[in-house]
């Protein structure tokens, strides 16, 4: 198990699992969070394939990782069966997926279009990571680098359009559809 803030090291050769726990992705040198890996991500498979890649992992809560061999990674998923396939093709759509979302909120127009997603990224978040403590505001601003004002400001606004409830600056629910503009 590791504590909040952990760096995660990857050691060549192997492939880890997130079973428990948040683990934010960014690039090295950059303290913008890209992404969080969900668990059961294939944390260190890109890199394998792409070694270019270079990524840091922090755990955002307590984290209980698995470290597995890429040989014993590919006789469990690649060369055990069909349904062990069928398990990493998920595992994959989801990666995909949450990267495209990403790659959508960082081509928004304006600052609310970015804002928009994010909550429900966070709400998806706060359902899946029980442990989370990172409020909805820090959650956006480490992701979005958008002013602490203006975040405040739009939050305040659509919890008081009744759009969203916020309890102790976590986001429990988005009650109706979201305006398309701000």
């Amino acid at each position: 198990m590791f504590p909040v803030s952990h760096k995660l090291e990857l050691e060549d050769g192997y492939i880890y699992f997130i079973v428990e726990g948040s683990l934010a992705i960014s690039a090295t040198g950059n303290s913008l969070i890209v992404g969080n890996a969900i668990e059961y991500m294939p944390i260190g498979l890109m890199e394998r394939y792409c070694p270019l890649l270079n990524f840091e992992y922090t755990s955002m809560t307590p984290l209980v990782v698995i470290k597995l061999a890429e040989a014993d990674f590919d006789r469990i998923f690649i060369h055990s069966g069909p349904e062990r396939v069928i398990e990493l093709t998920k595992i994959l759509i989801y990666m995909t997926i949450f990267s495209l979302d990403l790659h959508v909120e960082r081509k928004q127009l304006t600052s609310y279009q970015t804002i928009k997603p994010m909550l429900f990224r966070y709400l998806y978040r706060s359902q899946t990571h029980k442990n989370e403590r990172e409020g909805l505001a820090a959650f956006i601003i480490r992701r979005t680098n958008l002013s602490r004002t203006h975040v405040f400001r739009v939050l305040a606004d659509l919890k008081e359009g009744g759009y969203i409830t916020v309890e102790k600056g976590k986001l429990v629910s988005i009650n109706k559809t979201l305006p398309e503009e701000y």
